[in-house]
């Protein structure tokens, strides 16, 4: 039998291993927005956690190994956090990026450090120093400046996806919180393929009169490929690589790195999708990298210590 290796790792791979997690999660936006163009939002997230729990359980297979004997209390566990992190992250996610911009997205998905910490204290899991807290005001300060109160309306812009993604952000906070107990005794690999193989169930039920109707035969190439890109590259690429780099480099590394997927996606977007950034998405994103900043960025450690 194989385990995935526990034992910390020096080099750059771990780094280059998570800096290709924030550019695969960076693509995510794009092709989402590229073959919702021709597919429903839900049948982007089947396809998403039908193929990813597929993909990601042969990973699991090849590289962490059998997964270890469960109770059914255990799976009954899983089953709930795969609710979070994949049924509640896969449709809010992608029903929000169907209704805003690639860009506005991927910033917003830059909140999940803070909503972390935010959920950590809520769940008496940790007790986060003043400069962290103090990064929970700051960030959400750049998502209600991007929200735009004064211009509040359901019925129009970017504003109901912005609040779905924003939602995305703090269901996978939750996720990531209550799932630190199964991950100090297993796999992070095997756990996240078990998550997806539970959590595709439902987004399939969802799913399925979309899937009914789906013609893939007339699809066009661009959407198959954008498809095929979302599953690859902004799923299973980009989950199976930071299961693997989590296992070898510290909780406060891993999230300095999402400030590159914002910085990737919205170039890409712009790019790609002619998206350009107003005034108003500099300013959030000025706001809500400074509060990930107070977060996330490890203290400095005392004299002596």
């Amino acid at each position: 039998m194989r385990a995935e290796p526990r034992a910390r790792e020096t080099g750059l791979a771990p780094y280059v291993a998570l800096l290709f997690v924030q550019v695969f999660f960076g693509t995510l936006p794009v092709f989402g927005k590229i073959a919702m163009r021709e597919m429903t939002p839900f049948t982007l997230a089947a396809l998403r956690g039908i193929l990813g729990a597929l993909l990601l359980s042969l990973a699991a297979r090849a590289f962490a190994g059998p997964a270890p004997a469960q109770t059914l209390r255990e799976r009954g566990h899983v089953a709930l956090l795969a609710l979070l992190g994949i049924v509640a992250n896969q449709v809010l996610f992608i029903t929000g990026l169907h209704r805003t911009t690639a860009t506005h997205a991927t910033l917003l998905v830059a909140t999940v450090p803070v909503f972390t910490i935010l959920v950590g204290l809520l769940m008496r899991r940790e007790r986060p120093a003043a400069r962290r807290l103090l990064g929970v005001p700051v960030a959400f300060g750049g998502v209600v400046f991007l929200l735009d109160p004064a211009g509040l309306s359901f019925g129009g812009g970017t504003l109901v996806g912005d609040v779905l993604v924003t939602l995305n952000a703090a269901a996978y906070a939750f996720f990531l919180v209550a799932a630190r107990d199964v991950l100090a005794r297993r796999s992070a690999l095997s756990f996240v393929a078990q998550a997806f193989r539970y959590g595709a169930i439902p987004i399939v039920v969802v799913a399925l009169p979309d899937l009914v109707r789906l013609r893939p035969a007339e699809l066009s190439g661009a959407a198959l490929g954008s498809a095929a890109g979302a599953v690859l590259l902004g799923t299973v690429g980009a989950y199976a690589l930071n299961a693997w780099a989590l296992a070898r480099t510290g909780a406060s590394t891993t999230a300095f790195f999402i400030y590159i997927q914002p910085l990737f996606a919205g170039t890409l977007a712009f790019l790609v999708l002619g998206e350009k950034p107003s005034p108003r998405l500099f300013g959030a994103a000025a706001l809500i990298f400074a509060g990930v900043a107070f977060a996330t960025w490890p203290a400095r450690a005392r004299p002596g210590s």
